[in-house]
């Protein structure tokens, strides 16, 4: 490679720019908004709250709000019992028991059990065909020896007639059967002639865990949304309202230059003047605050030219105190705004 191609940079290499704009000056273009704008984004932050807000009171409305149903008892072949088509439970596929597992309840009044009970049941049988028996027996076995797949609850004992009962399931997404019935000691069916007399209603939450888990994400935004508000708030109120300057800058901007004058020509001039002088105003000299009295210890107390006074200490300092004359003509006295 020569020098000419060198020098015109046709090697192929980009030149790289002598200054890179960084993470923070980046902030520092960003931060840099007008009153509008800063107006602007926080109108657009609060709005943000309230509409997230809105999005999680609905998505937890939704999730709250159950699907029921209801089976009806009677007799059927092998005695008589409740079996309900439920349908499709949707919610999250995830197998197993945890916490998006869909919740179901089911509430049985009995108005009159069989005699020969020993206790009362009911099945959450996993299947698309409420009509196969084969698959609804083995699901019952199943449930009974603590499958996952299916839900099985009991009374434990005898139940009385007026009586009410209440079975809780937690189901993974599916389709289901329900099922309820009495059992006497042997496990079997115990209304075999059907004289027991039970109403049975149910609820499904389908919408739990999905409504649930997108409301606490409108939550979260409504917050992060919520403090971007206050920041804004903050920038917007103190660009709107600037801080007072302090008593001592005000008083040794009315004084004028606090340094000494610049020092004049260090030599004699090169030759005199050709002719006569000439009238010349001389400069007024920088007035500073006119000392209105100043007391044995050395404190000053000096006119502002507003009306107002200000005492300078001994020390040089300034109290942050402003004074006016007193109305009684003796001294000066706190100004009270």
């Amino acid at each position: 490679m020569d020098d000419d191609d060198r020098a015109d940079g046709s090697d192929g290499l980009e030149p790289v720019p002598s200054k890179v704009l960084v993470d923070e000056d980046r902030d520092d273009v960003v931060e840099a908004m007008s009153l509008e704008e800063r107006e602007e984004a926080l109108n657009r932050s609060r709005w943000n709250v309230f509409m997230f807000l809105g999005i999680a009171v609905i998505l937890f409305g939704f999730a709250l709000f159950p699907m029921p149903f209801s089976a009806d008892y009677q007799s059927s072949l092998g005695g008589a019992q409740a079996t309900k088509d439920v349908g499709l439970i949707w919610g999250m596929p995830i197998a197993g028991d945890d916490i998006t597992d869909v919740p179901v309840r089911v509430d049985i009044a009995i108005d009159q059990p069989p005699p020969t009970h020993s206790e009362l049941v009911a099945f959450m049988i996993q299947t698309a065909d409420c009509t196969d028996s084969a698959a609804l027996s083995d699901g019952q076995v199943a449930a009974e020896n603590g499958s996952s797949d299916h839900g099985y609850a009991t009374t434990m004992g005898r139940v009385t007639a007026g009586s009410e009962e209440q079975f809780r399931f937690r189901v993974d997404p599916g389709q289901y059967c329900l099922i309820v019935k009495f059992l006497d000691i042997d496990g079997q069916n115990a209304d075999q002639s059907g004289t027991g007399t039970v109403e049975i209603d149910g609820r499904v939450w389908p919408n739990q865990a999905i409504g649930g888990l997108f409301g606490l994400v409108a939550v979260v935004l409504a917050a992060l949304s919520f403090v971007g508000a206050q920041r804004h708030g903050n920038e917007y109120r103190s660009m709107k309202q600037p801080k007072e300057a302090s008593v001592e800058s005000t008083v040794l901007a009315a004084a004028g230059p606090s340094g000494p004058p610049a020092a004049g020509p260090s030599g004699p001039p090169s030759a005199g003047p050709s002719g006569p002088p000439t009238a010349t105003e001389a400069p007024a000299p920088s007035e500073g605050p006119t000392v209105l009295q100043e007391d044995e210890d050395g404190t000053a107390w000096l006119d502002a030219g507003n009306g107002y006074v200000y005492r300078r200490m001994p020390d040089g300092d300034f109290d942050q105190t402003v004074f006016v004359p007193n109305p009684d003509g003796d001294g000066f006295v706190p100004h009270e705004g």
